[in-house]
């Protein structure tokens, strides 16, 4: 274990109990009248949208129902309705001025193939390529890697995981640096795929999920105080 992955696990060891099983506490409220506007706003297929809404039922949204949707993603409206479900879970009630960027990505020509590649790149474990095969306007890493997530979810000893600015923040606290991580290249991509497998070794040495690490790192929001109150 690196150096790098200490400055994780050390800070993190004490609150292993409740680490374990963050991500599946974690729901999300969201108004389904709003997404049904932005959709139709976007010609969504009507199929699609049904087929979503159906999957994460009303009102709230967590991880479980977007891993159930990860496992049935055998056709391209299938993936779309996954990334819009990913959308949901991402934004809840809030980020209203998020829906030019979430339609620009939505509309886009090239959305199908898009998703198809980035998630066929994620699950053969090419991180960084499917970090960088996302070339869709609208929704930056913050969200995109909301959709990585969501395409590996099935596999969760080697999923990626999301990385927002909260996330960020609360790795800085600990002196984890990307850059460093990625052996000092300047590449988001691979910077990315470097906190992927940090964590990943992080959540192996506390025998915990990853994703538990990446939820508790969310909701530290860069306070380790907050590990108290997981």
């Amino acid at each position: 274990m690196t150096a790098l992955n200490v400055r994780l696990v050390e800070p993190l060891a004490p609150h292993r109990a409740r680490i374990a099983g963050c991500a599946d506490r974690q729901s999300v409220p969201f108004i389904e009248s709003t997404w049904r506007r932005w959709l139709h706003v976007g010609n969504i297929d009507r199929d699609v949208v049904e087929h979503l809404f159906t999957s994460i039922g009303p009102g709230l949204i967590a991880r479980e129902q977007l891993r159930k949707m990860a496992l049935q993603t055998a056709t391209t409206d299938d993936r779309l309705a996954l990334l819009v479900a990913v959308l949901v879970w991402g934004r809840g009630k809030s980020n209203a001025r998020m829906r030019d960027a979430i339609l620009k990505t939505l509309t886009h020509d090239g959305r199908d193939e898009v998703l198809a590649n980035t998630a066929e790149l994620a699950q053969a474990g090419r991180v960084a390529e499917a970090y960088q095969a996302w070339q869709l306007p609208g929704l930056q890493a913050a969200f995109f890697t909301k959709w990585l997530w969501a395409a590996t979810a099935s596999a969760p000893d080697s999923c990626c995981l999301v990385l927002d600015l909260l996330v960020w923040k609360s790795l800085r606290t600990f002196g984890w640096n990307s850059r460093e991580a990625a052996g000092g290249n300047r590449s988001r991509a691979l910077r990315y795929a470097a906190y992927v497998e940090d964590v990943h070794v992080c959540a192996t040495q506390l025998d915990v999920r990853a994703e538990d690490i990446e939820c508790a790192l969310f909701r530290m929001k860069g306070n380790p105080e907050r590990l108290e109150t997981l």
